[in-house]
């Protein structure tokens, strides 16, 4: 399978649902790969973005961290001048899987793979995956997280723009920083997220992250950075302009984002960080004299 660009030709290759079960006419749901300028996973609903697995980040789409290596199938993600796309191969020549782009049970996409065994296909993989895979469900920097109430949570140094319950409408900042006065903002880093909508960034593979940061910091349009290749320790930069759309955050996996906000928002988190230290170190200190007396006391009785 190769979904993609050949950008030469202006040829896009695409998966395309069918309408029913029993009508093979081209449906509402299609996988494709978006080409701006940081390419992305994008799944559409009719002309509406529906599941966006976002950016390649060297090892697999940002919005996707189950992505790993497998036995069944290797996956690849080639961009240069020519083209742009996304290609897998199964590594085992008797193995069987396909993709389904499938609008008539949930609008889903689903992997499968040939079980031999009960001669059946078993799911091996499906998106959306759950709530905080729909589209821009928490608005301008809000982050979807599974197991919040309410999932949609403003992203530290932003609040609430309507509704405290009702977070759709995203968030907007506590304390705006002032573009004439370069030392009046900062960059927090958040972990394990999915990286922004990509469609108002800008990438270049040659700087490593310290330059992007003063590149993204000399421009005041830039409201967040991050390494656009995640593998050997980090590499190459993108940067984002205009609001932070989508995104969400994972157990495990995801990535480092570093988001521009007003220095006194970088003070509260650290502050925060050595209050979380200083009374983690207080707990331990607690638990071993707890435990150094409780070990002369026995050994008092022994003797």
């Amino acid at each position: 399978m190769k979904l993609g660009w050949d950008l030469k030709t202006g040829l896009q290759r695409r998966l395309v649902s069918w309408k029913s079960s029993d009508d093979p006419s081209p449906g509402d749901l299609t996988w494709e790969i978006d080409i701006n300028n940081y390419p992305e996973s994008v799944m559409f609903r009719g002309s509406e973005k529906y599941y966006r697995g976002g950016p390649w980040n060297g090892l697999r789409f940002s919005g996707a961290p189950e992505l790993k290596p497998n036995p069944l199938f290797k996956f690849e993600f080639v961009f240069n001048e020519d083209e742009v796309y996304y290609t897998y191969n199964l590594l085992n020549n008797s193995a069987k899987s396909r993709i389904v782009v499938n609008q008539t049970n949930g609008y889903t996409r689903d992997r499968y793979a040939w079980n031999s065994v009960t001669q059946s296909w078993d799911v091996f993989a499906t998106v959306p995956r759950d709530k905080c895979d729909k589209y821009a469900l928490c608005g301008a920097y809000g982050n979807c997280i599974i197991g919040e109430s309410p999932v949609c949570q403003c992203l530290e140094g932003f609040k609430p723009k309507g509704n405290l319950m009702d977070r759709s409408q995203g968030c907007i900042r506590n304390k705006p920083f002032n573009c004439q006065d370069k030392d009046s903002s900062g960059f927090l880093k958040f972990r394990s997220l999915k990286l922004p909508e990509t469609a108002y960034s800008w990438v270049n593979e040659s700087l490593n992250l310290k330059e992007c940061k003063a590149k993204c910091w000399s421009n005041c349009s830039c409201t967040a950075y991050a390494n656009s290749d995640i593998r050997g320790g980090g590499s190459g930069c993108v940067m984002w302009f205009g609001d932070l759309i989508d995104i969400r955050e994972f157990q495990a996996g995801g990535q480092d984002l570093y988001v521009r906000m007003h220095a006194s928002e970088l003070g509260s988190k650290m502050k925060r960080t050595v209050w979380i230290a200083v009374l983690v170190l207080l707990v331990t200190v607690v638990v071993c004299g707890v435990f150094l007396v409780a070990h002369y006391i026995r050994r008092r009785k022994t003797l």
